[in-house]
This record gives C-alpha cells, sequence and structure tokens, in this order.
C-alpha cells in the first residue's frame, strides 16, 4: 500500500539529537508524523499504562522482560525460529544464539535451561545429526517477548487508523514472523536502540525500563490531568516489579541524580526536556518500526 506522508516543518520538532542524521529514513519519517500529532502524548500514556500493569506470569518470563541482555537473547531466540520456520534461515541452536547475543555463554545456557524449565522453549534433537538441539519459544514466550512490540502498535492505531494489534494478538505464528522481521532490521543498522543512551541505561537494570515507563506514564497523565494508579514510592515500585526496595532506589537514582526529574512523595515533580524529548522520539520510532513491519 504506497502511503504518501505529509512535508513535515521539522524546524517546529524538538528532534532528539541522536536520530537527527537519520530523519530521512522511511521509519523516521512516519515517526516525526507521529511525534508531531496533536495526540502523540495521550498515545505514550497508553503505551506507559500497558507495560506498567501488574503481570500475573511467574519467573522466568516476568523477569526476562525487565533486563536487556535477558530480553534481547528470547527476541533473537524467536527470530531465529521465525527464520528457520519460513526456510529463510537455519535451524535454531544454543551454538547460534551465543553468536548473537550480547551475554555470555554461561548467561545465555542458564537462561535457556530456565526458559526449558518452564516450558516456554522446548528443545529438539535433529533426526539426521542428533548431536544437534534445536530450540523453539513456545506461544507462551513468544507473546510475552512480544508486549511491548504489541503495546507500540496498539498505540499507533490511536494516530492513525488500523486494526494490526488485534490481527496480530490472534496469530502467533504472525507475531513471530514480525519479530524475525524486526531482529533483521536491527542486525543490518541500530538506528532504534543505539540513539537513546537513557533508554539504553534504564533497561540495563532488572525491572528498569518498567520503570521508566512508570516515571513517563506519571508524568504524562499528570500533564493532561489524567490519573496515575500507580505510586512512584519504593514500597509500590518494589511489589509491582518484583524487585527489592533498595533496587528501585538505584534505579530511580539514575534519573533524579542526573537531574532528569525529581520525585517527591512518591510523585513527579519536574521532568526535563531532554528526557522528555528522548523517550518521546524513542517510542515514536517503535511505533513506527513495528507498525511499519506489521502491515
Amino acid at each position: 500500500m504506497d502511503q504518501r506522508l505529509p512535508e513535515l516543518d521539522l524546524e517546529r520538532l524538538f528532534v532528539h539529537p541522536g536520530v537527527e542524521k537519520h530523519l530521512e529514513q522511511p521509519v523516521w519519517q512516519l515517526a516525526s508524523t507521529y511525534v508531531a500529532n496533536p495526540a502523540f502524548d495521550r498515545a505514550m500514556l497508553a503505551y506507559c499504562r500497558s507495560m506498567v500493569e501488574a503481570s500475573a506470569l511467574r519467573w522466568p518470563v516476568n523477569k526476562i522482560f525487565a533486563q536487556k541482555m535477558r530480553y534481547i537473547t528470547c527476541y533473537m531466540l524467536i527470530g531465529l525460529a521465525a527464520h528457520f520456520e519460513e526456510g529463510t534461515g537455519p535451524a535454531p541452536t544454543m551454538t547460534l544464539l551465543h553468536t548473537m547475543v550480547p551475554g555470555s555463554s554461561r548467561q545465555v545456557s542458564d537462561l535457556i535451561s530456565g526458559l526449558r524449565v518452564g516450558g516456554y522453549v522446548v528443545s529438539e534433537q535433529n533426526a539426521l545429526d542428533r548431536r544437534e538441539i534445536r530450540l523453539h519459544p513456545t506461544p507462551a514466550l513468544i507473546n510475552e517477548i512480544a508486549r511491548s512490540p504489541l503495546a507500540f502498535i496498539a498505540s499507533s492505531a490511536l494516530l492513525e487508523h488500523h486494526t494490526l494489534h488485534e490481527t496480530l494478538c490472534a496469530d502467533t505464528a504472525r507475531l513471530r514472523s514480525l519479530i524475525g522481521r524486526s531482529t533483521t532490521a536491527f542486525r543490518s543498522m541500530d538506528v532504534l536502540f543505539g540513539p537513546f543512551e537513557t533508554v539504553i541505561d534504564f533497561t540495563s537494570r532488572d525491572s528498569g525500563y518498567l520503570m521508566l515507563c512508570a516515571l513517563m506514564g506519571a508524568h504524562l497523565a499528570r500533564s493532561m490531568d489524567e490519573s496515575w494508579d500507580l505510586p512512584l514510592t519504593y514500597d509500590a515500585l518494589s511489589q509491582r516489579f518484583q524487585v527489592s526496595r533498595q533496587h528501585v532506589g538505584n534505579v530511580l537514582s539514575l534519573a533524579t541524580t542526573r537531574r532528569l526529574l525529581t520525585l517527591q512523595g512518591g510523585r513527579i515533580g519536574d521532568v526535563a526536556p531532554r528526557l522528555l524529548t528522548e523517550f518521546s522520539w524513542w517510542s515514536a520510532g517503535q511505533m513506527a518500526h513495528f507498525t511499519m513491519l506489521a502491515r
């Protein structure tokens, strides 16, 4: 489908410095229209609400989403499985996975072992080569790892009419294929993750990204005079994201000691424009990336 994007007055947009040199790329052209949309803050708030919802899932799935190395390992495994099922890539094995993810061999092996015990990864011996053990992510793992992409797609539907979210939720194979195409794009050139240093810093901590979503959601809700049910206290955040109070304090200090925001009595105070700009463009880029791949 040929979609002509409207001309944008980029001088009127506060563009995150990390993406300025990439603005001519189609994904950032679409992302720019999102940022310029008057309903964009509401779409970001909807995403943040979705991400901080209490999860009924037990470890390891809930823990996986909340830390970059573990999440990327599962993301890449799903991508390998997608390419293999489509006949465009080799079988997903532990050896191949080790070459594609940031963790050590021991970290990756321990993670996959835990996932197998939990029923989120199934191992299968190659009948033609019994030395080869293939790894297959189950629908439960695919759905949990796709939680953020699906939430971004649902938010983009608030800015342009589509039913991609509903279609993907009803078709695990299509969802797996979406992640496969995303891994291909990520490996060819990282213009969607690398430019966002603060976001990356939060994702490297257990539940750090979810806490960032809580902080930004609280700010957006306050700016739109809407309610925000999750207090930003150590107790509330530690209970919601299943980490210690000390860990919550360490994560929040990433923002407060850098003067990115202030917190007072479990409520958001001032938010530095540079943080809001970075999170806005991060969100817009993710919305555009997954929406374009899902079409």
